[in-house]
């Protein structure tokens, strides 16, 4: 709730129980709540504007003390502070007020319905850990959350290792964790984590890529120890190319060369995506156009085909003319962008470098200056370059949520930082009052068939004007040792998810 750097996502694998888990079909299933809300159970009113959640009984937090509905009104109250430092999801915004009817029964009220309304409480707060609901970013529960997960943290060595020890206060007396501590080890060389893993250092790693699992699928062909688990059912992350639509966070003022819709659509055309997938991925992953390509109206929709030539001809027709050296430019503006991504993946590397050479062939020059995560997705104050505006091209992997709100919300123009002071970022600084108006019916239609044609205008409507360019979408595909045992992948976080790390064991070990 206070981090959007991926890093934050492991205290959900641990330490973090949310009131509904996910599971990798998209649908929600009862955790810390005692059962769905619906319409016909009674605990959603007949406007829809009420949804009532209802807890287990006998859940505790890490350090023994009870896990009520005060703390979930305490988590809503933290997010209705003013200049709050949490990053809540978007249903908070839209409650109108709380009533807590029991020690295990919260009644919350909307403003308007909201169909995403499982989404809340994804990470419930613990209400005696604070001294009130105005949190100061340096508070150790934002770094070290309290939780009601099978392990908590004892450790965290700043760009080291996470040490998570067995919860004893743990609350499913028929389901206690196997292991008496998880050790995560940072390594932002993804690349070499991954060399590690298939050489047996590791039981498991955090984020593998489609980039990685050829290396993977390589390593078990050859009799390693490891459980490869592939889902093609499902899609995974999405390779975006985040295009800067505005001028250095100036909204409203396009920036110089992707600011024409014409070098947009070239761009799109000049990538050979199918090649990157043959050459530099071995195979894994396919092609996906869409906005929304997983869970709730989630479509795999046709990317344009790589047509050299024909890109070259629109950027003609558009009067970006080519010069001496090779690179067009257009009244005293040269095609040259800064080409960024998160620095440490070599497989990244390789069809950063496949793009680069394809957009010089249609007389864009692209410079390569890869950042670390926290520079690229930080916040506006600490020099953000999402945040900021201060980039021209990046590409990262984003998007597959099961339901399709908060990805949206992403684009919607009233997310985009207002100042240095504002939290948050924009992956593409474009403003569409015709997307804006989809967004708000898929964040409060209740009727699913309305809801899901808004979310199909959206795809079409983000294809044609491009703020953002998709690459390939990753297939689903985990991998763990196989001396681990009671590992599961059918959350929505795969084996990266309090329901499995649980039952985690080692083949051999006593329980």
């Amino acid at each position: 709730m206070f981090s959007t750097q991926s890093g934050s996502n492991l205290t959900y694998a641990f330490v973090v129980e949310p009131l509904f888990t996910t599971l990798d079909s998209g649908e929600r299933v009862p955790n810390l709540a005692s059962e769905i809300p619906t319409k016909d159970n009674g605990l959603i009113s007949d406007d829809g504007l009420t949804v009532t959640y209802t807890l287990h009984e006998g859940i505790t937090w890490s350090d023994g003390e009870p896990f009520t509905a005060d703390d979930l009104a305490f988590t809503i109250d933290v997010t209705k502070e003013p200049d709050t430092v949490a990053i809540p999801d978007a249903e908070y915004a839209a409650i109108a007020s709380y009533t807590v009817n029991d020690p295990q029964t919260i009644s919350v009220q909307f403003t308007t319905t909201q169909p995403n309304y499982l989404n809340l409480f994804k990470q419930v707060l613990p209400k005696h850990r604070f001294e009130g609901t105005s949190i100061s970013s340096d508070d150790p529960e934002l770094r070290e959350p309290t939780g009601t997960g099978p392990f908590a943290i004892s450790e965290w060595s700043s760009g080291n290792e996470i040490k998570f020890t067995r919860n004893e206060n743990y609350w499913r007396k028929d389901s206690q964790p196997k292991l008496d501590g998880v050790t995560v080890k940072i390594n932002p060389d993804l690349t070499t984590a991954v060399n590690g893993f298939t050489r047996g250092e590791f039981d498991l790693v955090f984020g593998l890529t489609a980039g990685d699992l050829d290396e993977v699928a390589a390593a078990v062909d050859s009799g390693a120890p490891i459980e490869l688990h592939e889902k093609p059912e499902n899609t995974g992350f999405v390779e975006w190319l985040w295009i800067n639509n505005s001028d250095k966070g100036q909204l409203g003022t396009p920036h110089p060369v992707l600011g024409d819709p014409a070098m947009r659509e070239a761009i799109d055309y000049a990538i050979d995506r199918e090649g990157v997938l043959a050459d530099v991925l071995g195979g894994f992953g396919t092609l996906s156009n869409s906005l929304v390509y997983a869970g709730f109206g989630g479509e795999l929709t046709k990317t344009v085909p790589f047509d050299t030539a024909k890109a070259n001809g629109i950027l003609d027709k558009a009067g970006w003319a080519l010069g001496s050296d090779g690179i067009r430019a257009k009244d005293g503006i040269r095609a040259s962008v800064k080409f960024q991504t998160i620095s440490g993946d070599e497989v990244r590397a390789l069809y950063q470098q496949v793009i680069q050479q394809n957009l010089k062939e249609i007389g864009v020059e692209t410079v390569i200056e890869n950042v670390p995560s926290n520079l690229m997705f930080g916040d506006a104050k600490d020099g953000g370059l999402l945040a900021t505006g201060n980039f021209d091209i990046m590409m990262s992997r984003a998007g597959k949520l099961p339901d399709p709100t908060e990805w949206m919300m992403e684009f919607v123009s009233s997310q985009i930082p207002d100042g240095p002071e504002d939290s948050g970022y924009s992956y593409a600084w474009w403003s569409s009052p015709e997307y804006d108006a989809l967004f708000a019916t898929v964040a409060s239609e209740m009727d699913p068939a309305l809801r899901e044609d808004a979310v199909h205008q959206a795809n079409a409507l983000f294809a044609s004007e491009r703020p953002a360019i998709p690459i390939y979408a990753a297939p689903t595909a985990w991998a763990w040792s196989t001396e681990l045992t009671g590992v599961t992948d059918d959350s929505w976080n795969g084996p990266w998810d309090t329901t499995s790390s649980v039952n985690w064991a080692f083949t051999g070990a006593s329980e």
